[in-house]
């Protein structure tokens, strides 16, 4: 699957349910929240997309996870879906197929422990995809998450301010994309009410990882 990535380089909350209607002229998004999930930054943010009745799908360290579990649960019972993000967020490229193998099962099995709910995805660090790292997954019982698109906020750059993560997140946002954040930029929480604004102005309508692979079968 050929995937585009935009944006020069990729690199309390109670029990939500939020109805989709996507116009006919609509874009479908996913946000994805990567790298956590510490309290002091899921937090705030679960809080904000609750007032924003948005889903999100948030991808989870494994080593953080056994850190924080009760923001994990946090995180399930606000409705939003959890990925696989690795157990240490190692590169996958340059890992042998045991190491590989570890990052994706160790993480699966902290996360499911966690949250009580196994994640149905894998969405691996960088976006590093190969064949590899697709058949250590299904062994894991998960699936790779691949978008047709990706809008990357570059908001992993702390180099990048906060005017270019709005720009880079509400440009070139095309139907079934998914838009790259991270969960600790501060920066992304303080500019996330305008970019949902900006999305909703181009019809964009937003959905979890297994509610937008399911919408564009």
């Amino acid at each position: 699957m050929n995937i585009r990535i935009i944006a020069l380089g990729l690199l309390g909350v109670g029990l939500a349910t939020f109805v989709h209607a996507v116009p006919e002229s609509g874009k479908r998004v996913a946000l994805v929240f990567d790298d956590g999930p510490r309290p002091a930054d899921a937090e705030p943010l679960l809080v904000l997309l609750a007032r924003e009745k948005v889903t999100a799908t948030f991808s989870l360290v494994g080593n953080r996870v056994k850190e924080n579990p009760a923001t994990v649960k946090m995180i399930v019972a606000a409705g939003h879906e959890i990925a696989n993000h690795s157990q240490t967020h190692a590169h996958p490229c340059y890992l042998d197929d045991q190491a590989l193998s570890h990052e994706v099962t160790d993480a699966q099995q902290a996360i499911q422990a966690a949250a009580g709910v196994a994640p149905k995805w894998y969405w691996p660090p960088f976006i590093e995809i190969d064949d590899r790292l697709r058949k250590a997954a299904v062994r894991a019982g998960l699936i790779v998450y691949e978008p047709k698109l990706i809008v990357a906020s570059k908001d992993y750059d702390t180099s990048v301010g906060a005017e270019d993560i709005f720009r880079n997140a509400t440009t070139g946002v095309q139907d079934g994309a998914v838009i790259l954040f991270h969960e600790w930029r501060k920066e992304t929480l303080v500019q996330l009410p305008a970019i949902l604004a900006e999305l909703r102005r181009q019809n964009c309508t937003f959905l979890s990882f297994s509610e937008l692979h399911s919408a564009m079968q």
